[in-house]
């Protein structure tokens, strides 16, 4: 499980550096305004690989799940009010709406860690790492179709707009490949994802969590 505080600080640009104490203090009182105000909710569906050919477009996806039998495809959300304190903060401090921006972003990745670690104790069997549209040449259009196999927008109010942004905004949508015996690894990281070549994160020496 990620360390929600200090992976926020990673995505501000503290790598390997420590916080002033000015920052230090706005990324504490934003951790406890967003765990106050957050309500994670998820959803997912597990269907045999052959059964979800028509939400699996792309090369990428193809190597990703090779071996797998199955996949499962889950949906994220922080809530609609981590966004509402955030749009707060941005009229009111634009500082503090960064640090929030970033613990939001960090908040939502632990949960779908913690997703992800419920989902293997309940299937079992072998999972690769989680692929989400937009990552290597699985194709951000998608959204709305996941959004709809889910049925995500009445089991946990996400929905998605025209440009194919998630609303809530601290939301994610995914998919795991299953196997009943291990897998290789496939490829993972900057050499397999499109934004590779205009990414903040490898301009700055470091990677994401992609």
């Amino acid at each position: 499980m990620i360390d929600v505080k200090k992976e926020a600080l990673r995505y501000l640009g503290y790598r390997g550096k420590e916080p002033d104490e000015a920052t230090a203090g706005l990324v504490d009182k934003g951790y406890d305004e967003l765990s106050a105000v957050s309500h994670p909710r998820d959803c997912y569906r597990i269907v045999e690989k052959t059964a979800a050919e028509s939400l699996l477009k792309g090369d990428g996806i193809a190597a990703h799940l090779a071996e797998s039998s199955r996949v499962i495809f889950f949906a994220a959300t922080l809530g609609s009010e981590a966004d509402k304190l955030i749009r707060t903060a941005e009229i009111r401090n634009m500082a503090y709406a960064l640090v929030l921006d970033a613990l939001a972003s960090a908040m939502t990745e632990a949960f779908c860690d913690a997703l992800e670690t419920r989902l293997h104790d309940e299937v079992g069997g072998f999972f690769t790492w989680r692929f989400s549209p937009g990552y290597g040449d699985y194709p951000i259009d998608i959204q709305p179709e996941i959004i709809r196999f889910l049925n995500a927008d009445k089991l946990i109010g996400l929905t998605v707009t025209e440009s194919n942004i998630l609303i809530p905004r601290k939301s994610v949508t995914a998919l795991i490949g299953v196997s009943d015996k291990e897998q290789s690894k496939g490829v993972r990281g900057c050499a397999a994802c499109s934004m590779r070549g205009r990414c903040a994160f490898r301009s700055g020496g470091g990677v994401c969590r992609g």
